[in-house]
């Protein structure tokens, strides 16, 4: 596996990187906790590993069911790697109830602060668009999806909340210190992106030139630099109106 993310996805260490995750699609002799510890080990101290840190249902429901979400004991549904992650040694977790993240490394605190007065969960001010600031990489474990490209879409597209619900939410949330609050925040429409292609294949067809994917398990693995990413959905995509969704 450390062949794998480093000599052929090009993970290296300082690398900042997105990790999106199915461990048990990877079909692995080893466990998620090693799992991690490798990521950290190649990654190093200078870089940075964010995870999605998602509640077990989509957006959506978790919005209309006004569930809260417990940053102490609310599950990720993102897969067992980010739970593992979570529980870590100087991991970060950001304050937000439908888009959390956990963050490892240098400045880790600082992208992870303010995800709660966001413009939008991805868009510049949130924990993604800070890593987007600066050079990063996308890295999918055993699945092609692509967490990334909704901050693109955030960005790119006009206006800025296509892809939301007309009104914002305002949903319960307990931070880490165990203290209540009600967070205010856009929640993607799920009429909307019904219409919506998979991100994953979207950037698989874009073909760009950081693209690296392989089989490994029963899936895939993945890795994609953002910035190359960004400038070729801007450039050869967005501008002319070749979106992801689709009437």
């Amino acid at each position: 596996m450390r062949s794998i993310i480093v000599d052929e996805l090009d993970i290296k260490k300082g690398d900042r990187i997105i990790v999106s995750s199915s461990f048990g699609n990877v079909n692995a002799s080893f466990t998620p906790q090693e799992m991690v510890n490798l990521l950290m080990d190649i990654i190093g101290e200078e870089g940075v590993i964010m995870m999605p840190y998602y509640p077990p249902i989509n957006s959506t429901e978790w919005a209309a069911r006004h569930d809260v979400f417990d940053m102490r004991n609310t599950k990720s549904g993102m897969g067992v790697l980010t739970n593992v992650f979570s529980k870590m040694p100087d991991v970060y977790m950001s304050k937000h109830p439908t888009k959390a993240v956990c963050v490892w490394g240098k400045d880790a605190q600082e992208i992870a602060a303010g995800h709660d007065k966001a413009t939008t969960p991805f868009y510049w001010d949130s924990p993604y668009g800070k890593l987007l600031k600066q050079p990063s990489k996308s890295l999918g474990i055993g699945l092609k999806n692509i967490p990334i490209f909704h901050s693109f879409e955030d960005i790119l597209t006009d206006p800025i909340y296509f892809y939301y619900q007309k009104e914002k939410c305002q949903l319960d949330l307990i931070d880490k210190d165990g203290i209540s609050t009600v967070v205010e925040t856009c929640v993607h429409d799920e009429k909307v992106l019904n219409h919506c292609m998979s991100a994953g294949d979207y950037v698989r067809d874009l073909n760009c030139a950081t693209y690296r994917r392989l089989d490994v398990g029963y899936k895939i693995m993945y890795s994609i630099d953002n910035d190359d990413l960004f400038e070729e959905c801007k450039k050869r995509q967005f501008e002319i109106g070749n979106l992801r969704y689709r009437l």
